[in-house]
């Protein structure tokens, strides 16, 4: 099975169905019976565009808006996303009219949106060497999984990608500033609070424990300013 990438035209009244991907991709036909809700080709992944991913996609033009005006994504790149956007955003006003896209908008709960993802190949298991340092990071698919949930609001809020998923560093113990979020998530953990300063680790037990970031100074962190001699 294959489609064909097509261009999202606004002069005539939408017709068929548009097939759109996370970073704005886009393909339309007219026989939507023949294709599921998503549509996988090679590494990219297709959703149909209905009124709730339309409202998604524009929750996700937010975020990466606020990234772009705090220089965390350059401003081409988010001029890319914003014309792929805007063509979709006409297509489906066309389609679906404006009212109910508002409503889609005003209803949805990012938090519990799963959008569309690309089916990952069978990993083999990870087998830890017996010389290798007790302090090495394995880190699991569960715990990766959570940090790209929360990736993009984090990033807008500050955090770099290293901050996130970084899985080397000098040491790990007690909390090495070279490693990630990432290593220190467990199975079972979920993440609750997401800001500027730091992400919140619920264990299994619902005890909750912080991340901090180490890209911005801490509320508590006090410079002295030194004195010359």
């Amino acid at each position: 099975m294959s489609a064909q990438p097509a261009v999202v035209s606004t002069s005539t009244p939408a017709q068929g169905h548009l097939f759109v991907s996370t970073a704005l991709d886009t393909w339309l036909t007219e026989d939507s019976a023949a294709f599921a809700r998503d549509v996988q080709i090679n590494d990219t992944v297709y959703r149909r565009l209905d009124p709730e991913y339309y409202a998604w996609l524009r929750s996700r033009m937010m975020l990466a808006k606020t990234a772009a005006c705090a220089g965390h994504i350059g401003i081409d790149a988010f001029h890319g996303l914003r014309r792929g956007f805007n063509a979709v955003h006409h297509w489906a006003v066309d389609r679906f009219d404006e009212q109910a896209l508002v409503a889609a908008t005003n209803a949805l709960d990012v938090r519990e949106y799963k959008p569309p993802a690309a089916e990952q190949e069978p990993q083999p298991r990870a087998v830890m060497p017996a010389s290798l340092d007790r302090n090495a990071v394995v880190v699991s698919p569960e715990s990766a999984a959570l940090v790209d949930a929360i990736r993009d609001g984090a990033i807008a809020l500050g955090w770099t990608y290293e901050s996130l998923y970084q899985t080397r560093g000098a040491t790990r113990f007690p909390l090495g500033d070279d490693y990630g979020l990432v290593c220190y998530l467990k199975p079972g953990d979920r993440i609750g609070e997401v800001t500027t300063y730091s992400i919140e680790i619920i264990r299994p037990n619902n005890v909750c424990q912080r991340f901090y970031s180490p890209n911005v100074d801490q509320p508590w962190i006090k410079h002295v300013a030194c004195k010359e001699s």
